[in-house]
């Protein structure tokens, strides 16, 4: 038997989702310890690595369950995955009034509740893509028009922030492949999308070193040094983070002339310096970032630092 802690790390699931499809879609039920902690078997594990390669392969999260309990069962359908859907408009955002009135009532567990049923629907990256990257879009304009306060807009940001921290930390078992260090520019702090990336490639198989927000050039060039990255993803979200980006790209080309810098972010196209656009997706960007560097990616079996994953968070 193992804990949901054992479980999240095994599937490489979170532990919100976990939850949630347990209680919205009764994929599992585990047993209860002595102590009321659930436990989890073989068989549950095998049930949710079922639903979670469904959902990720397209399919909504009830269509997946009934698929789930029904291989698991014996008695397997073949229901159509539904297509990717496009972003949807703010006002259709499924959750999005509860948000709003989570941020102003200042309640964490509304919050937190929200953002589990929207990552329990659908697979990582289609939940960004489709709703959390609008959804925040939204709560920016919920702000900036006085329906909430900056404590409720940082309570939020800092809810999606654990969500995220969690995902990434659960993708740890995937990655192996192409070293990547992921981060912000000096001066820029706006880190939700550039996170969201990370775990995204993290999940891909991306060897990753997410080093946060506001990182000088100087540490920069030592995070990309210390594991021989192949590759440096930057997000450069506002007009005012261009002008430090585009120094970063010319002075990490210049140091690590094999290096491929990507971009992300509003102003990704402003920067030049030889530097990839990455897209506004974060499921297609990482496609593209594969395939750029499945064309020019050595043999990495003697290089330090090739194997695992890791976070050095930067706190400027």
């Amino acid at each position: 038997m193992y804990t949901i802690k054992r479980a999240a790390q095994l599937t490489g699931i979170s532990l919100s989702t976990l939850r949630a499809w347990e209680r919205r879609y009764g994929v599992v039920s585990p047993a209860r310890s002595d102590g009321r902690y659930r436990l989890y078997s073989d068989a549950d594990l095998r049930a949710l690595g079922i639903m979670a390669s469904l959902v990720n392969e397209g399919w909504s999260a009830r269509e997946a369950a009934a698929e789930t309990k029904a291989r698991t069962s014996g008695s397997a359908s073949t229901p159509t995955p539904e297509p990717p859907a496009g972003p949807a408009e703010p006002s259709a955002l499924p959750g999005l009034d509860r948000l709003v009135e989570a941020a102003q009532q200042l309640d964490p567990v509304m919050a937190a509740d929200v953002l589990d049923d929207a990552f329990a629907r659908a697979g990582f990256e289609r939940v960004v893509d489709d709703w959390l990257m609008p959804a925040l879009l939204a709560i920016g304009d919920a702000w900036a028009d006085g329906r909430i306060s900056v404590a409720g807009e940082h309570l939020l940001s800092y809810a999606v922030q654990r969500r995220l921290a969690a995902a990434y930390e659960a993708a740890a078992a995937r990655a192996n492949g192409p070293v990547v260090t992921l981060g912000l520019p000096m001066g820029a702090r706006h880190e939700l999308g550039i996170l969201a990336f990370a775990v995204a490639a993290r999940r891909a198989g991306f060897s990753t070193a997410y080093v946060g927000a506001d990182l000088p050039h100087d540490d920069w060039e030592v995070a990309v040094g210390a594991r021989s990255a192949d590759a440096v993803v930057l997000a450069v979200p506002r007009p005012a983070d261009v002008a430090p980006a585009r120094q970063l790209c010319e002075r990490l080309s210049e140091a690590h002339p094999d290096l491929v810098v990507f971009v992300g972010g509003a102003r990704q196209d402003e920067i030049g310096a030889g530097s990839v656009p990455l897209g506004h997706r974060i499921a297609s960007g990482v496609e593209l970032m594969a395939a750029r560097l499945a064309q020019r990616r050595p043999d990495r079996s003697e290089r330090p630092g090739a194997g695992g994953s890791e976070t050095v968070q930067h706190h400027g």
